[in-house]
């Protein structure tokens, strides 16, 4: 019984351990987005404006299907666009696609977003969105566009991320605002106050965004409760203007006040009144809230304006430093994208910030012909590592007359030169690309997924669509002709994409330069010059002059295009609208730095966190560099452990946790590295949404990085997979090892009476003249009766046998009074 009772607990324990692993495992590692997002670009169509301040509208009609709004990410910058406000509309306000000065909606509106000033992307907290489609009043979006100067061929915009998964809580906006400006000559502190009653329902703010023109210094809202006042926000609005997220939310209630002011200082000589140009001035602060959708069955949001000074009484009641702009910008940034701490990086012990992933990729299942890895790119939608490789073609001089491929001798790879590899197992998972690359070198996969390659043979450039892989839907550059003119490339190196399509090429051996194109492949500029010669204060050639542009990237919330000057050992950033030059970056000292061969911005990160890798012959020490691009200060260099041969590109996954490098390998194991992050670079910002009547501050979530599953969490799936299998087969064992226990219990507590009652009987006092008594104190000749019973009696517990044994003798000692023969015996024994 005690081996029964403790083989049955070991099956519970392991039964239970089990369980709650697989369950472990399933709240701490990381889940698959459930929601079901895509993207829509609103944006105008080589727009043309006839003078300055030209309001335009571009309108998108929503599917028949209840949509949530959740993001926005403007595809526009500040020297064309003044502001772009978004629109959720009953109707547009025309029934063309684009059009100027008609307004933007008929009937019923929301604004649903406002931007200014190159202000970052905007992700709304997790269970707020926008409802718009059907069931609700609003089945258009229109972007206002307020055009700074005459345009021409502009395609601004707006990106807007939609949800079809309902959430808890919707979104409005409330505008607080006043016309009542009058800014004399010469005059500093203006106030221009703004204040009204709020009647509504519950309401949560959670992002605030400020807008006014070049005369304003601080922009600022309170609310007034009982009486007591309580700033909700002061902000710049010389600052980028988009919503940012406060640092906690602010409730408001029915019979609270709205008071708010802008404050100006005119040095001018003229009086500058509110108007809608650039010359003229506005004061407007927006607040975005959530509520109950219960609050308005309608689906109208509770409160869309606050405008002019309704309640004098209360707008006095403001602070005096309320004139008194911030010293820097409020939780900028705070806007629900993970963010580099960079603390982390410069802390990260003995340098080691990355390891090595061992015998990753399965260089089983990958090609036997790849070789040198062209270009490599992370598909994000579906955890892919995608490599753009030479199959058993290699770059060398015979194969070319010049800058002239000899396709007369050479044709294209016979095998497949892209292959699609899953990023956490490293499994090969698809491929395609046969004969039709000469000598592949860049790749690049944008927001939409398609996949953009450069061919150093066909100087040209090419863009495939994820559901087309046979035909590229666009093409660049003449086939085997190499050329400077505006379509023309020598030997093209790589791609970067902005979120509206236009994209930069680096026309990168022969032209130094860099070209930028439209989303239709449409030239728009290019900049970069020759090698002259001449040398800057710095040692190093002149800004702008290259020597091999051989990878660029792309950071359009930093405003920043870099690209790698490969033989100057450089990195030479710009602003991606103008052109401009802006930095250049040198990742060691002179004399001891490397060949720059590819650089990478960490994806969904709000600081421009730049990687780079160091490649060939002339580099004796390959290294990855990490670099803050908006600074130019390299925060690290990894060496140890990096084990590189010849680098030739680079990429980072999401967050910046996984490094990817492509090398110029002779074989598929010397071909792709992977890194692995030590140490927690990522902190989630996560502004979640509130209670019925409150949106909570960001609540810091249990890190996942420090347990063993997520250590596992590539392996997670094949993990639970084998569990799930084994508890299948565990089952029903356990339950027939149940069953057979509890027979085996049953037949026992048969016998168990059975032999109590021999035992007792056997031991009472009986005539030894009875038959039941001599058959009971019989000789024991029967072994295999006796064997049985001495069985059975072994697993009676010791109680028993010392009551047992107590009854026998008390018995013994009886029967030894009652005969004295008997107890002279016992006792000469």
């Amino acid at each position: 019984m005690k081996r029964f009772r403790i083989d049955t607990i070991i099956v519970h324990s392991i039964l239970i351990i089990l369980l709650t692993f697989i369950n472990y495992g399933e709240s701490t590692s990381v889940h698959a987005d459930t929601d079901d997002f895509f993207t829509v670009n609103i944006t105008m169509t080589n727009m043309i404006t006839t003078k300055e301040d030209e309001y335009a509208y571009v309108q998108y009609k929503l599917p028949d299907e209840e949509l949530w709004i959740v993001g926005y990410s403007p595809l526009t910058e500040m020297n064309t666009v003044h502001h772009m406000l978004t629109y959720a509309c009953a109707s547009p306000g025309s029934d063309k696609a684009f059009w100027i000065g008609a307004g933007s909606c008929r009937g019923e509106n929301t604004l649903i977003h406002g931007w200014a000033r190159n202000a970052p992307p905007l992700t709304l907290p997790k269970d707020v969105g926008f409802a718009v489609g059907r069931n609700t009043p609003y089945k258009y979006i229109v972007a206002n566009l307020h055009y700074l100067a005459i345009v021409a061929g502009d395609n601004s915009g707006n990106q807007i991320t939609l949800s079809r998964k309902p959430r808890k809580y919707r979104a409005g906006v409330m505008l607080g605002a006043t016309g009542s400006i009058q800014l004399p000559p010469k005059t500093h502190t203006i106030r221009t106050p703004f204040s009204c009653l709020y009647n509504g329902p519950p309401i949560s703010i959670f992002a605030i965004r400020v807008h006014a023109h070049d005369w304003a210094r601080v922009n600022s809202l309170y609310r007034v409760r009982n009486g007591n006042i309580s700033q909700i926000v002061k902000s710049n609005p010389q600052w980028a203007q988009s919503f940012y997220p406060l640092p906690s939310s602010v409730q408001i209630e029915k019979g609270d006040f709205f008071v708010g002011q802008c404050v100006y200082d005119n040095d001018d000589d003229r009086t500058i009144s509110a108007g809608s140009t650039h010359h003229d001035e506005m004061c407007n602060v927006y607040a975005m809230y959530s509520y109950e959708p219960s609050a308005t069955p309608t689906g109208t949001p509770p409160i869309s304006g606050c405008w002019g000074d309704a309640v004098t009484a209360m707008s006095r009641l403001m602070p005096p430093d309320s004139v008194i702009a911030p010293a820097s910008p409020a939780d900028i940034g705070g806007t629900n994208n993970d963010k580099i701490l960079t603390k982390h990086i410069l802390e990260a012990s003995n340098g080691n910030v990355y390891k090595s992933v061992h015998h990753w990729p399965n260089v089983q299942s990958l090609p036997k012909e790849l070789g040198q890895v062209g270009g490599i790119a992370l598909n994000n939608a579906n955890d892919e590592l995608v490599v753009f490789h030479r199959g058993s073609r290699k770059w060398e001089f015979y194969y070319f007359d010049g800058v002239r491929f000899r396709d007369e001798k050479y044709g294209s790879i016979e095998e497949n030169v892209l292959v699609h590899i899953d990023a956490q197992t490293g499994e090969s998972k698809s491929q395609w690309g046969a004969k039709m690359f000469y000598m592949p070198h860049g790749l690049t996969i944008d927001h939409d997924g398609n996949f953009w390659l450069t061919d150093i043979a066909l100087h040209q450039v090419f863009m495939f669509k994820p559901n087309n892989l046979t035909h590229p839907v666009l093409t660049i550059g003449e086939r085997f002709k190499s050329g400077s003119g505006n379509n023309q490339f020598c030997r093209p190196a790589d791609i970067a994409v902005m979120r509206n399509g236009d994209f930069f090429v680096a026309d990168g051996y022969c032209n130094n330069r860099v070209i930028k194109f439209n989303r239709q492949g449409q030239y728009i500029m290019q900049w970069g010059l020759p090698m002259t010669g001449k040398y800057d204060n710095d040692g190093y050639p002149l800004p702008n002059e290259w020597n091999i542009v051989h990878s660029i990237a792309l950071n359009e919330g930093a405003q920043l295009l870099c690209a790698a000057d490969r033989e100057n050992f450089r990195i030479q950033c710009f602003h991606p609208y103008s052109g401009q030059f802006l930095r250049q970056i040198h990742v060691e000292k002179k004399g001891t730095n490397g060949a720059i061969y590819a650089i990478e911005f960490a994806p969904n990160t709000n600081e421009p966190i730049l990687f780079a890798v160091t490649g060939g012959a002339q580099t004796s020490a390959k290294k990855i560099y990490i670099i803050n691009a908006e600074t130019g200060d390299v925060l690290k260099a990894l060496e140890r452990n990096v084990l590189l041969n010849s680098p030739h590109d680079i990429t980072v996954s999401k967050n910046a946790n996984e490094i990817y490098i492509g090398e110029l390998a002779s074989s598929p194991g010397d071909a792709l590295r992977k890194y692995e992050s030590l140490t927690t670079l990522v902190q989630e910002s996560n502004t979640s949404a509130h209670t019925s009547h409150e949106l909570s501050a960001p609540k810091n979530k249990e890190s996942k990085k420090l347990s063993i599953l997520y250590r596992l969490s590539p392996y997670r799936k094949q993990i639970r997979i084998a569990l799930v299998v084994f508890i299948a087969i565990l089952i029903p064992s356990y339950t027939i090892f149940v069953i057979y226990c509890l027979l085996q219990i049953r037949n026992r507590r048969k016998r168990r009476p059975l032999d109590l009652y021999t035992s007792d009987v056997k031991n009472s006092p009986t005539n030894s003249s009875s038959l039941f008594s001599k058959w009971i104190n019989r000789p024991k000749t029967f072994k295999g009766l006796e064997q049985a019973i001495e069985e059975e009696n072994q697993l009676l517990n010791s109680d028993e046998e010392n009551q047992l044994s107590n009854s026998n003798e008390d018995v013994i000692f009886k029967r030894k009074q009652n005969n004295p023969a008997i107890l002279q015996m016992t006792d000469s024994a």
